[in-house]
């Protein structure tokens, strides 16, 4: 979520002409974390958490985990859902975005961060950043995720990584960070290399 109402109106124009080049010529940003490096893993010790607004996060991470021979996958939840409107949704995150809010999220029943070696985050890009209910996450659990091994992955509407590989790092400094990926939300569903972003990052073993 990169622009303002008036912002995606004028843009969504441009965005679906150019959507049918994007699958054979847009090249995803990736942010580099311990390039080269795979980690060894059981199934059981990876954990995928994520939060997305229209289902291209989710799809993202619903794919890693089957890749990952079916870890634990967990969807935060805002406490109070944003709106369905898109641009009233749009004026409600953004100033959170700017500011680094924390917004409230659900709990999660039955979830122990220290149960895992390995954690996924998705996020979508909200203002060139994290969407506030995973910041308030990742926040929550920094001090567990700072002896964990961690990866980003993110979707967007154009925008690529922007800032939230580097915001994410900030969160969990003195973990074990991946190369973080963006992946052109318009296509994530479509994409037949989307399981690449766990074999070149994790060896998951049983």
């Amino acid at each position: 979520m990169n622009m303002d109402r008036r912002d995606f109106v004028r843009q969504s124009t441009a965005f679906a002409a150019a959507s049918a080049f994007l699958p054979a010529c847009a090249k995803d940003n990736s942010e580099k974390g311990n390039a080269n490096m795979k980690v060894k893993v059981t199934k059981d010790k990876v954990l995928v958490v994520y939060f997305s607004r229209s289902g291209n996060t989710r799809h993202a991470a619903e794919t890693f985990a089957k890749a990952c021979g079916g870890a634990r996958l967990v969807e935060i939840k805002a406490a109070k859902p944003y709106a369905s409107d898109y641009g009233a949704c749009c004026d409600e995150a953004k100033p959170e975005c700017r500011a680094g809010t924390l917004r409230p999220i659900e709990k999660i029943a039955g979830l122990d961060v220290a149960a895992y070696d390995v954690v996924l985050v998705g996020t979508p890009n909200w203002w060139g950043t994290l969407a506030p209910p995973v910041r308030t996450w990742v926040s929550e659990n920094a001090a567990m995720l700072k002896t964990k091994t961690v990866c980003l992955f993110q979707t967007h509407g154009g925008g690529g990584m922007q800032n939230c590989a580097r915001d994410f790092a900030a969160l969990v400094e003195g973990a074990t960070v991946l190369p973080a990926e963006s992946y052109y939300g318009a296509t994530v569903k479509v994409r037949p290399g989307l399981k690449s972003f766990v074999a070149d990052r994790l060896i998951v073993e049983g």
